[in-house]
């Protein structure tokens, strides 16, 4: 019996197989046999070779041309003047695919409604909270969180210990996204808690490709004794830790006699009474707030760090950037408005190549049209093909950024002096009617702490190298070659 069942397995896959490679409707698609017949090549690139999936792709375009089948069911197009079709905005519909949008296991999150309408609704009731006008009135606290940040640099320079400017990056980042959506800081920069939100996001992440193959839920771990999951599964017990601690803050809105205003917090305004109740559950909060505080610590301070070892690197930069910053602050403890630092030619350039650089999301987002066809070149790309380009193969492409390895702030000033809008060339925030909800808070942060950083502290790279933001390996975001981090010495911090 046992045989039997054996047999009817291999040949299921069997037929699968041969399905794959010649009746799917993707079967006559350009990439290698191999990925095209099962899951088990990219499965070997992102699970057994941790995260090098992405380079094999790289490798199948220089193969195969710019759009290949990278797995039996999904096209990958590296071609920029494509990358608008497949990250469509309204009217268009644009739907998430299901293996990608499970992989952080949050599924009652924005993140992973797949369905288009679902998506747009769930944004919306946070859009307002992250729009603009939202984060330009929220400069305060950001400032409040670089002084905090600034008072730290000054501790390592009077005792003359080595900073880990990755590390304090996220501990910024943590502090400053929580404190605006939870209303209370998680307190990194002041050490009043180990920064559980980053080693939580880095533990998801860490193993988001086994979610891509293997629908697992953080809400069924849950079920399990803590001292089990942290004895068996250390890093899903960081994951659990940080989930506990968001819940703790969402039931406080949930169980308030007085409902509190929408506005107050990114809590009230998920658990306004005016949403459907199936919306206003403690799991859909616990999963929202997850996602957008791992999402707005990990990505804007490796974004930072990065920045900072290009500036740290580059003299000349760094001095022609403190130059300008100390025109609109000419004292340290200067606040010009952010539309203010937005607008400096360099400070911008230093900005955006920072960005460019650190890539954002490394690995791809998939997105299915569901009521349409897509027509790239001659090729028909047929209704709910999961279809995606990632960052890295815009933001290295040369004919867009030429020597695109350079950090080359000026980039951007020269373009914007030939009346060239390169910005929108950056695809780190993706684009579309599912584009990072975060941006403004990102661009806000960046522009405020590099400004705040240059003019008031001077520090000197200490041990560190390029590899340390050379993207190597793909855990959702950027793995570097080094993983040790950004690490400076703090020489001065400027008082005139």
């Amino acid at each position: 019996m046992v045989l039997y069942y054996v047999l009817a397995f291999l040949l299921y896959r069997l037929g699968k197989i041969v399905y794959n490679l010649y009746f799917h409707p993707l079967h006559k698609f350009p990439g290698p046999k191999l990925t095209a017949a099962t899951h088990a090549y990219e499965f070997y690139y992102s699970i057994v070779k941790d995260g090098q999936f992405i380079w094999e792709i790289e490798k199948m375009h220089k193969q195969y041309g710019p759009i290949v089948r990278i797995n039996p069911r999904e096209l990958h197009i590296s071609d920029p003047s494509f990358y608008n079709e497949i990250y469509a905005g309204n009217p268009k519909k644009v739907d998430g695919d299901l293996p990608f949008t499970r992989s952080t296991g949050v599924s009652k999150s924005m993140f992973a409604a797949n369905e288009h309408n679902l998506h747009q609704f769930r944004r919306n009731i946070l859009a307002n909270f992250f729009s603009k006008r939202s984060i330009t009135n929220i400069q305060p606290l950001i400032q409040d969180k670089i002084e905090r940040l600034i008072k730290k640099l000054e501790e390592a320079r009077n005792d003359g210990s080595v900073v880990n400017l990755t590390t304090l990056s996220a501990a910024f980042t943590a502090d400053t996204i929580s404190h605006y959506t939870y209303g209370v800081s998680l307190g990194c920069l002041d050490g009043q808690s180990e920064n559980i939100l980053t080693d939580a996001t880095q533990a998801v992440l860490s193993f988001g490709h086994w979610l891509r193959f293997i629908p697992l839920r953080f809400s069924n771990m849950k079920k399990l004794h803590p001292r089990f999951v942290e004895s068996t599964f250390p890093k899903a017990a960081t994951v659990l830790k940080t989930h506990r601690r968001i819940s703790a803050l969402a039931l406080e809105v949930l169980n308030a006699k007085e409902p509190k205003s929408s506005k107050e917090t990114m809590f009230t305004a998920l658990a306004d009474p005016e949403l459907p109740a199936e919306e206003r559950t403690l799991a859909r909060l616990e999963d929202e707030g997850f996602v957008v505080l791992a999402a707005g610590t990990e990505t804007t301070a490796y974004s930072l760090s990065v920045t900072l070892y290009h500036l740290l690197a580059n003299p000349d930069i760094q001095s022609q950037l403190y130059d300008e910053v100390k025109n609109v602050m000419p004292e340290p403890s200067s606040q010009p408005p952010l539309a203010v630092l937005e607008n400096l030619p360099l400070l911008r350039g230093v900005v955006n190549e920072g960005l460019r650089l650190s890539m954002g999301t490394f690995t791809r987002h998939p997105r299915v049209a569901p009521d349409r066809v897509l027509q790239y070149k001659d090729w028909t790309i047929p209704v709910g093909t999961p279809c995606s380009t990632a960052t890295y193969f815009v933001h290295t492409n040369p004919e867009i950024f030429p020597k695109p390895t350079t950090f080359d702030p000026w980039r951007w000033i020269r373009a914007a002096e030939q009346g060239q809008h390169l910005e929108s060339q950056l695809a780190l925030f993706s684009k579309g009617s599912r584009a990072c909800l975060g941006i403004n808070m990102a661009y806000a942060e960046l522009y405020m702490t590099i400004a705040g950083l240059i003019r008031r502290v001077k520090m000197d790279l200490y041990e560190t190298t390029v590899d340390c933001v050379t993207p190597f390996r793909d855990h959702l975001i950027v793995v570097p070659k080094d993983t040790t981090g950004v690490r400076a010495i703090v020489t001065a911090i400027n008082t005139s």
